[in-house]
């Protein structure tokens, strides 16, 4: 399971207010608890600075690449703002959150392949998320033969199963998790969601988040976008690593709870 953390979203209003003012305690604390609770990238997402959005995500990057060890995640809906930052990701392992099949991306696939990068695919056309697997699963095929041809390997491409709150519609999380069969058995490509997503207007949320994770890890999800700093999401991902049989004799899992102690 490779780890993202979320915690540096400009969507995040405690982010977007330390974001406004270049509070780099605020986001060195993050980077460093981020890291400390296993994620593998830390995600920078800075769209809400309007004009300042690039620079902004620049110096994000900068604390990144200074406090922490993690690759980075640059996070922006504008290809643009992708292709004046990732220079500035200095060599560090480096994901692209994300493109549809919408032509406006394709420019920067070359990009892409050129910086060796991973990209989180987003299975959609227009802005409506399609409402089963199977036609996620037709979008996923389209946009990633197009990131293939491109020279993008396989194992760099990540499928986002869309995951939507359950609190509008009930049969959404299992929409979420049939896509990861779909995509799993007829692509063979990683895939990766937004977790937080799943709880969105729910009560204890971070309860719902950790059982959506579990069921997501044991349907074969690759990657998630989560809060590594909470201890319900390591435990969870602990667990699931040891009843999965991805954890020798439970070794791993047993190390965690003795760290715990």
């Amino acid at each position: 399971m490779l780890i993202i953390g979320e915690k540096l979203n400009s969507s995040i209003p405690r982010t977007l207010e330390a974001l406004n003012v270049h509070n780099e305690t605020y986001f060195t604390e993050m980077i460093r608890a981020q890291e400390d609770g296993g994620a593998d990238y830390i995600d920078i997402n800075t769209a809400l600075s309007g004009p300042k959005e690039a620079s902004d995500m620049k110096w994000g990057v900068k604390l990144i690449l200074e406090h922490s060890k993690c690759g980075i995640m640059l996070d922006s809906p504008n290809p643009d703002v992708i292709r004046n930052v990732l220079p500035a990701a200095g060599g560090r392992k480096v994901f692209i959150n994300s493109v549809t099949l919408d032509e406006k991306y394709e420019p920067l696939y070359e990009t892409i392949a050129a910086a060796d990068a991973s990209v989180v695919c987003l299975p959609i056309s227009g802005r409506n998320i399609p409402p089963t697997a199977e036609q996620r699963l037709e979008n996923a095929k389209k946009i990633a033969d197009k990131l293939l041809s491109a020279g993008i390997p396989k194992e760099r491409i990540y499928i986002d199963i869309l995951v939507e709150a359950a609190a509008t519609d009930t049969q959404a999380p299992m929409t979420a998790l049939n896509t990861i069969s779909v995509i799993k058995k007829e692509l063979g490509l990683n895939t990766i969601c937004g977790l937080s997503n799943v709880s969105f207007g729910l009560p204890r949320r971070g309860t719902l988040n950790a059982a959506f994770l579990a069921m997501g890890m044991a349907a074969g999800l690759d990657s998630a976008l989560l809060d590594p700093t909470s201890a319900k999401i390591r435990e969870t991902i602990a667990a699931a690593n040891a009843l999965l049989g991805n954890d020798e004799f439970c070794l791993d899992y047993i190390s965690f709870i003795r760290g715990l102690k």
